[in-house]
């Protein structure tokens, strides 16, 4: 491709992530140099993914189909042709207007971009794309045979395996990109004892404060196991009692902690030096704890455009002080999730 193409498939990249996700366009956006170019394309290729998975426009069977054939493009290491060639019956499976079915019609720009970086990127996202695509298949495929109209998970095991699957990978891909440098990857062992524990909070967070829209689509994660203790039925969502719905909250609360301790945990390893890195590991820890904390005082499940802009204020600092996020943290899980915490 000439310069003009290549910039023009960037800027569309660029602009699509600000349209499928603002939340993480605000935190990619805080990379800088060949990680901000992985990173957004890892992003972008997870979201089509994504979007296979959760559109309103197909069964299950085709969804199948569709996360298998979107997996054997990152299968075997293909050259540019090869995967442009396989992508291509992939954007017309169905008809929808929105920003992520868009991304899916231009999927391909985000692939010549995929070969516009350096093939050591290529190599960390790819397996782990196929490993994303297969899992959600797999639950595809459990919902295909359990003939429900709505599928919910059994247990708290099947949920994290669930959370895997769909964001905990997307852990494992960050630890990889971030230790390509020098001094992340002396910490690389670290890292990776808490790499999935990132992904997994934050999606149990999204599950606990939207699983109301999530059965409007069939599925409902919060395990039977959970909602058995407090006599939920799953077509009386809707119209769940207060104490139902803290019930539900309650007993998935100490999940969600040991995981944001665990992100707490990743943060603290990364060097103060690396500032953008850490802005970017920050941002979204601090959003969904404080996003919990209001779930938990029944006030909603959105924090506001002013508390965004409060916490991407406050970034800067958490990014140079390990201390000063850590008090910010404690203080809302003990106020909020776990009394007697203490010092992680």
């Amino acid at each position: 491709m000439d310069d003009h193409a290549t910039k023009r498939d960037w800027a569309y990249c660029r602009e699509m992530l600000q349209k499928v996700s603002r939340t993480f366009a605000l935190n990619i956006m805080q990379l800088h140099g060949d990680i901000f170019k992985a990173v957004l394309l890892g992003y972008l290729l997870f979201r089509i993914a994504d979007t296979f998975e959760d559109n309103l426009y197909q069964g299950e069977e085709k969804k199948i189909a569709d996360l298998e054939d979107f997996s054997e493009i990152f299968k075997g290491n293909k050259d540019l042709h090869q995967r442009l060639r396989l992508y291509e019956s992939l954007k017309f499976r169905w008809d929808e207007n929105s920003f992520e079915k868009d991304l899916i019609e231009n999927g391909s720009a985000v692939l010549r971009c995929y070969f516009d970086i350096s093939e050591t990127y290529r190599r960390i996202i790819d397996p782990l794309l196929v490993k994303t695509s297969e899992g959600m298949a797999k639950f595809q495929r459990r919902k295909l045979e359990s003939k429900s109209a709505v599928f919910q998970l059994a247990d708290i095991k099947e949920l994290e395996d669930y959370c895997y699957y769909v964001a905990g990978v997307v852990g494992v891909m960050l630890t990889k990109v971030f230790c390509e440098k020098q001094s992340i990857r002396e910490k690389r062992s670290e890292l990776e004892r808490f790499e999935v524990h990132f992904g997994l909070a934050l999606q149990l967070i999204n599950i606990i404060k939207d699983y109301e829209k999530d059965v409007a689509r069939g599925w409902f994660y919060i395990p039977v196991t959970v909602t058995k203790n407090y006599n939920i039925e799953l077509d009386k969502i809707a119209t769940l009692s207060v104490d139902q719905r803290q019930g539900i909250v309650q007993e998935l609360i100490p999940c969600v902690v040991r995981y944001l301790d665990s992100t707490l945990k990743y943060i603290r390893l990364l060097p103060l030096h690396e500032t953008s890195i850490r802005r970017f590991c920050v941002l979204p820890l601090v959003i969904g704890y404080r996003t919990l904390a209001k779930v938990v005082q029944g006030e909603g499940n959105k924090i506001s455009r002013e508390e965004v802009a409060s916490i991407v204020n406050k970034t800067a600092l958490y990014a140079q002080s390990n201390r000063a996020l850590e008090k910010d943290y404690l203080e809302i899980r003990e106020r909020y999730f776990i009394a007697g915490g203490g010092t992680l």
